[in-house]
């Protein structure tokens, strides 16, 4: 259940089900909802972090009290399902700002699963755009396309704001323009190709951005040997996530031993 792309009106019959004559135009006989469907099995709620606070509330007794009373209802019908919520939105900023609630946020925040942006993961870039291409060759009825290492190049070097649909988009975009069977940097875009080159050169010694990967790097040195090596520890030290912390280290080539 996608809670983003249903009016917040509409959130709760969705949600929670309703009972007949709950509300001008309700089913006969009432309808569940998707927390009683999910009954036994497992209801993905994404984009959870866009959900109306009075919902998160709703939502909350649900997983306390493992039971769900329909709208128009009088009495509460239990509910055995495991919940999966996902967000782009960081949490726990909307916690902090006041958008989300924090007795839920403690309450679904149970096994963090954490999936960096493209931009942290350059080394994936490839096989990720490789699996699009085959995706695309399939759904166009074409041959697969190939990158040369100059287009994978400049692909890497680009920050991708708009993360992998950005570089779907982009990738779409290229095999319906071009007409050879290997792609290059000239088949891109070119706010792309204007962006790239100074993705690679704000990284140069003497840059800002040189000088804030360093600060965090140290940073990071100075928190291990804090935390004598534990991992844990070092990223309550620097205020992030365990999973954070081990893609800092990948990406500043910090041993994972205690640094001397």
């Amino acid at each position: 259940m996608n809670c983003a792309a249903i009016p917040a009106e509409l959130l709760e019959s969705e949600l929670f089900g309703y009972e007949e004559g709950a509300f001008t135009g309700a089913r006969k006989g009432g309808k569940p909802g998707k927390l009683e469907l999910a009954s036994g099995g497992t209801l993905f709620l994404d984009e959870i972090g866009d959900m109306p606070l009075a919902m998160q509330a709703k939502l909350l007794r649900v997983l306390q009290e493992r039971e769900v009373e329909r709208v128009g209802g009088t009495s509460a019908r239990p509910v055995d399902i495991r919940v999966i919520a996902a967000t782009g939105r960081t949490l726990e900023e909307t916690v902090a700002d006041g958008r989300f609630r924090a007795d839920l946020y403690y309450r679904i925040h149970v096994v963090p699963i954490l999936i960096p942006p493209l931009r942290e993961r350059r080394e994936d870039l490839e096989a990720i755009a490789d699996h699009f291409l085959a995706r695309l060759a399939s759904d166009m009825g074409e041959p697969k396309r190939s990158m040369s290492p100059e287009l994978i190049e400049t692909l890497k070097s680009y920050e991708w704001p708009g993360n992998v649909r950005e570089l779907h988009n982009i990738l779409e975009r290229t095999v319906t323009m071009s007409r050879g069977a290997l792609l290059l940097p000239e088949h891109i875009a070119d706010y792309l190709l204007r962006a790239a080159p100074k993705a690679r050169k704000d990284v140069t010694p003497g840059s800002l951005a040189h000088a804030k990967a360093e600060a965090e790097r140290a940073a990071i040195i100075a928190a291990l040997q804090a935390a004598e090596g534990n991992k844990s520890r070092a990223a309550a030290i620097l205020r992030i996530h365990r999973v954070k912390l081990h893609e800092k280290l990948k990406r500043y080539r910090i041993s994972s031993a205690l640094p001397g």
